[in-house]
């Protein structure tokens, strides 16, 4: 378990690096992106470029499909958006998390480089952060927050870290709130 919290550790120090760095190491991801129902703010999600620590399977449920994530190493998927000042959005991941330890993390931006806010998603923020999405359960669940973004903010990045394990997803959604 500390081995676990080490890796993903490092793994969130790093993530939070890579945009004031500059370092480009992800790639979009279809079969995330096609899991994004509502998406007002037009994310793109990317995924970490190292192939070798994850495997993903679309498992397809009528006519839709979840994406079934296997974890051998680590897993991180990260997409980034230009906000406005004073908008309210509910964002939601509807998850099955087998026995990973899968977290999600929002963040607000001056960009190219200042970091404003940061949140853990349905969690805590710490060193490791800890999160509902990290239990286990056999069952598909929803989770969701609302959020305002802030004077001075022109960016939102969303990110999601994994170490090793099995986890789902299902749906994931930004909605505008009036």
């Amino acid at each position: 378990m500390k081995k676990s919290k080490l890796v993903f550790l490092i793994m969130f120090l790093v993530l939070a690096i890579l945009p004031i760095s500059g370092c480009e190491k992800y790639t979009e991801s279809d079969g995330i992106n096609g899991l994004i129902k509502n998406n007002d703010l037009s994310l793109n999600m990317k995924v970490g470029d190292d192939s070798s620590g994850f495997t993903t399977e679309k498992i397809y449920e009528s006519d839709d499909y979840c994406l079934k994530i296997d974890v051998t190493d680590t897993y991180s998927l990260r997409g980034e958006a230009a906000i406005k000042p004073g908008d309210k959005y509910k964002l939601s991941f509807t998850l099955k998390n087998i026995d990973a330890d899968p977290v999600i993390c929002y963040s607000f931006w001056e960009m190219p480089k200042t970091p404003l806010r940061h949140y853990t998603f349905k969690g805590v923020n710490g060193n490791p952060p800890s999160a509902e999405t990290q239990e286990s359960y056999d069952d598909w669940m929803t989770f969701e927050e609302t959020f305002e973004t802030c004077e001075g903010e022109d960016s939102f990045m969303l990110t999601l870290l994994s170490g090793e394990g099995t986890f789902y997803i299902k749906e994931i959604n930004i909605e505008h709130v009036e």
